[in-house]
C-alpha cells in the first residue's frame, strides 16, 4: 500500500476504535440499566460508525488540497450528520413501540454526541495539525 493510500485511510483504525468503546460502554449501560441489548442498539452504533466513516473518508479527502476545503467539509459534515441522524431519529420514533422510545432515543442521541464529540475532536486535531509550519 502506498504513504499516499495509508494518508488516505488514517481516519480507519480510530473510528473502529472509537467504535468499539462506545460498543462496550452501551452494553455495559444495557446491562446496568436490565434492558435487552437488541438488534436495535447495535443498530445504532453501526449506524453512526458508517456514517462517520463515510464522512471522515470524504472530509479528509480535501486535507491536504487547500485548508479552506476542509473546513467546509468539515461544517457540511456536521450538517449532514446532524440532519440524516435527525431524520433517523424520527423513523425510529414513529415505528418504535411506546415501551421502547425512551430507551432507544436516550441511546440515539448519546452515540450521536459521542460520535460527534470524536468527529469534532479529530477534525479540528487534523487542522492544528496542518496549520503548523
Amino acid at each position: 500500500m502506498s504513504a499516499t493510500a495509508r494518508g488516505q485511510r488514517t481516519f480507519l483504525l480510530p473510528v473502529i476504535l472509537f467504535a468499539a468503546v462506545c460498543a462496550a460502554v452501551m452494553f455495559l449501560t444495557l446491562r446496568f440499566a436490565e434492558l435487552p441489548a437488541s438488534g436495535l442498539f447495535w443498530g445504532m452504533l453501526a449506524w453512526f460508525t458508517v456514517l462517520t466513516l463515510v464522512l471522515h473518508a470524504w472530509q479528509e479527502g480535501g486535507q491536504g488540497v487547500d485548508p479552506k476545503i476542509f473546513v467546509r467539509r468539515f461544517m457540511a459534515g456536521l450538517v449532514i450528520k446532524m440532519m440524516l441522524s435527525l431524520l433517523a431519529l424520527v423513523v425510529l420514533l414513529v415505528v418504535l413501540p411506546k415501551e421502547r422510545l425512551v430507551p432507544a432515543a436516550i441511546t440515539f442521541v448519546l452515540l450521536y454526541l459521542a460520535f460527534l464529540g470524536f468527529s469534532t475532536a479529530r477534525s479540528v486535531g487534523l487542522m492544528r495539525r496542518n496549520a503548523r509550519p
